[in-house]
């Protein structure tokens, strides 16, 4: 990729990235981030954005990269080990017990399972290492397809939050790419050079692909749809919906939108 257009991609990346650090105020000054890095292009991307953004943030902040294993790598971890390192950060690599002996005993489980044991350990890792911000690298597309998820298959309306709280209250999760699209990141880690590490499982049928894959049609069709997803997550009218607790509001209806009985 041309040197003028590599630099192109990484300014959109860092502006996208800085628009959401700013909107949600995700780091405070003198915060230590553990960077989830799974292998995946999205939080490889991740890290080495936030490393760029250091040079334009108000104030400091510490970086440590956090690997677990979780036995589904196609490749030994230590690929990453040349990048990660020649970023000047530290890398810590552990292992997911939970799911290793999972795959140990061959018991079927899907990627929500590993998903749910892998937040879990990063946040005990995070803890350990005395890390303030847990950020991980969900993108726009994410967000959308975990909107879709919901509604379609968990019967509630609730996506990715750009910035969350662990339970106890002293770690601040964050998506610093919430802004940034799929294709975008993927443009990013090619212009960087980013080697990314798949999990086995990613060529397998699952419901995740199948939005992906819808989702894709749509804007084939339909170009802004990924922006209008969006723009509806920050544009929540309870009132329009059938909560309860908003039983005897009234509400302006636009009567147009009203379909005939």
């Amino acid at each position: 990729m041309p040197y003028d257009v590599a630099v192109n991609v990484e300014q959109k990346v860092l502006d996208l990235m800085g628009r959401a650090m700013g909107r949600f105020s995700m780091l405070r000054p003198g915060d230590k981030v553990a960077v989830g890095v799974s292998g995946g292009k999205d939080s490889l991307s991740l890290l080495h954005a936030m490393v760029a953004y250091r040079k334009r943030a108000p104030f400091p902040y510490e970086l440590v990269a956090v690997t677990l294993e979780q036995g589904k790598f196609k490749l030994p971890v230590i690929a990453l080990a040349e990048k990660i390192r020649g970023l000047g950060v530290e890398w810590v690599v552990r292992e997911d017990w939970s799911t290793l002996d999972l795959v140990a005993q061959n018991i079927p489980h899907g990627c929500d399972v590993c998903s749910r044991n892998r937040r879990r350990r990063l946040y005990q890792i995070a803890s350990e290492l005395d890390c303030t911000v847990l950020a991980l690298g969900h993108t726009a597309d994410d967000c959308s397809e975990s909107l879709l998820r919901n509604v379609m298959f968990n019967g509630r309306i609730a996506s990715l939050p750009p910035v969350a709280h662990s339970q106890k209250g002293n770690l601040r999760l964050i998506r610093p790419l919430v802004y940034v699209t799929e294709d975008l990141s993927t443009e990013y880690a090619r212009a960087q050079g980013l080697l990314a590490i798949r999990c086995v499982c990613s060529e397998k049928e699952s419901i995740r692909k199948e939005i992906r894959a819808f989702l894709d049609d749509m804007r084939s069709k339909h170009p802004a749809v990924p922006s209008s997803i969006m723009a509806a997550l920050a544009n929540v009218n309870p009132y329009a919906l059938f909560d309860p607790k908003n039983t005897g509001v009234e509400v302006e209806i636009d009567s147009a939108n009203i379909p005939p009985r």
